[in-house]
């Protein structure tokens, strides 16, 4: 189960993930994953024990603290296949507009191609939320979310990555619902996913790797 944290939780631990990510040992030209609460809680590891797979996603990760920390967390590592989902917690935390967010991902992924020239990179979609008006929904994460903004990112996104030959892992569609929510079955609070909503990922991850 995913353990859910409150923002100042979330900034209180940040460093401490980032330390601990940086003064791990580690190999190069290994597969990466980098971004917010999704990908940290992650289990890519279990789930392709024959790869050497790097899990440096940190809850709270917004465009902007990713791109600060950037080389830490991924250039370093020179990584084969690295893969970035991010953007969510800027419209959530700090209401920053869509075109804002997609220019800062476009400058991460132009700081990588310019610094490890040889990793294949992969945009992960943003992942809607789910407004429903249920006991377990909370509602500080899912009502400072706009799906439509959401939806609008993902679309840019993707453009992107078809323009730039770069791989677009669109999970998206494979948790929404016909009301371009995430899927109430796949989240414990309309915001994190569950297990079954992480094997889903999980699954369309290792189509790429």
């Amino acid at each position: 189960m995913v353990k859910i944290m409150n923002k100042k939780d979330i900034k209180r631990r940040y460093k401490q993930k980032l330390q601990k990510i940086s003064s791990r040992l580690y190999e190069k030209k290994q597969v990466v994953l980098i971004g917010d609460c999704l990908i940290e809680n992650l289990k890519m590891e279990s789930e392709l024990p024959d790869l050497t797979i790097y899990n440096n996603g940190i809850s709270g990760d917004t465009t902007t603290s990713l791109l600060d920390t950037l080389y830490k967390r991924a250039i370093k590592y020179k990584p084969s296949k690295l893969f970035i989902s991010v953007g969510s917690n800027d419209i959530g935390f700090e209401d920053t507009n869509v075109k804002d967010i997609y220019h800062n991902i476009i400058n991460i992924v132009e700081e990588i191609k310019r610094r490890s020239k040889d990793t294949e990179i992969h945009i992960m979609s943003i992942i809607p939320v789910n407004p429903a008006n249920m006991d377990n929904i909370n509602r500080e994460y899912v009502d400072a979310r706009d799906n439509f903004e959401i939806n609008m990112l993902n679309y840019y996104l993707k453009n992107y990555s078809r323009k730039n030959r770069l791989k677009f892992v669109d999970i998206t569609k494979h948790l929404k619902n016909d009301f371009e929510q995430l899927r109430i079955e796949y989240t414990v609070d309309g915001f994190h996913l569950n297990d079954l909503g992480y094997s889903v990922v999980t699954k369309m991850i290792k189509q790429f790797v």
